[in-house]
């Protein structure tokens, strides 16, 4: 099992140093790679516990330049209580009701004496547009993060990571825009952000409507009556044909919803591409 090299309080005491030198000690540096391939391996557990329950998951460890920044960026935030050095991410195909179906299916997975997964609703609480639910859980002391994402939230976040990476980090956490001398730059980038913002909005209503009552119910009714949309019409009751006729209508129009949020995307996409080219 994983095992932090060092006490807890010698890691906040690391962090402190890391924050605060402009040139980190190169004995820190070290003993933070240390730190990291302990979180790395109580990441291979939790990736082998998300495998068993049947997802395929990507995982992420934080650089060292990473943590440093985040470190300096976020100075009331401590190494120990930096919950996402390692992580894991699941996208799913499914709603937000499947979403949270398999948070609990990982949750429950927990092992006896594991201390409580947390849960945090980025849904309900967005940061900077971001929207996903993370599962919080530890091994042998160590935090691991899990993040699960639906389709729609992932392409989001896809991108709005890229947009991040080109335009400053702090994007990412609602900061401002890093000076740009180029004439008008900023007010164009703002704009994309906004229209990022704004589609990641979109998305989240979207995503509310399907799974409201009056959908689950529809659904539910088609389930049950295990319609064929091949079937010929002669040989369908009228009550079973509406049916057949609002479900079909219906799964027509999320089919064109979701086209139309992956055309938005590209052209995000290309305008980003553009502004950059310039």
């Amino acid at each position: 099992m994983p095992i932090l090299p060092i006490s807890k309080t010698k890691l906040d005491k690391l962090g402190d140093r890391l924050r605060d030198s402009t040139d980190p000690d190169p004995a820190d540096l070290d003993l933070l790679n240390q730190v990291l391939r302990a979180y790395q391996g109580a990441l291979l557990v939790v990736l082998d516990r998300l495998r068993l329950l049947g997802f395929v998951p990507v995982q992420r460890l934080k650089t060292t330049g990473t943590i440093i920044d985040k470190l300096r960026r976020d100075r009331v935030c401590s190494l120990k209580t930096i919950h996402d050095l390692a992580g894991a991410r699941v996208v799913l195909t499914g709603d937000l009701d499947a979403q949270d179906a398999l948070v609990e299916s990982f949750c429950a997975s927990s092992p006896p004496g594991e201390p409580p997964p947390v849960r945090i609703d980025r849904r309900v609480d967005p940061r900077a547009g971001y929207r996903a639910v993370h599962v919080v859980v530890r091994v042998d002391g160590i935090p691991v993060e899990v993040q699960f994402r639906t389709k729609l939230q992932h392409d989001w976040a896809q991108l709005f990571e890229r947009l991040a990476d080109m335009w400053g980090r702090q994007v990412r956490y609602g900061g401002a825009l890093a000076a740009d001398p180029r004439p008008g730059m900023i007010d164009a980038k703002n704009e994309i952000i906004v229209l990022m913002f704004d589609h990641g909005a979109k998305v989240a209503k979207y995503e509310e409507l399907c799974c409201s009552d009056a959908i689950k119910r529809m659904e539910a009714e088609a389930a049950r009556l295990k319609f064929d949309s091949a079937e010929p019409d002669d040989n369908v009751s009228p009550d079973r044909l509406a049916v057949r006729s609002n479900y079909l209508a219906y799964r027509a129009a999320r089919d064109e919803a979701e086209s139309q949020f992956d055309e938005r995307l590209a052209e995000l996409t290309l305008r980003i591409e553009s502004l950059e080219a310039r």
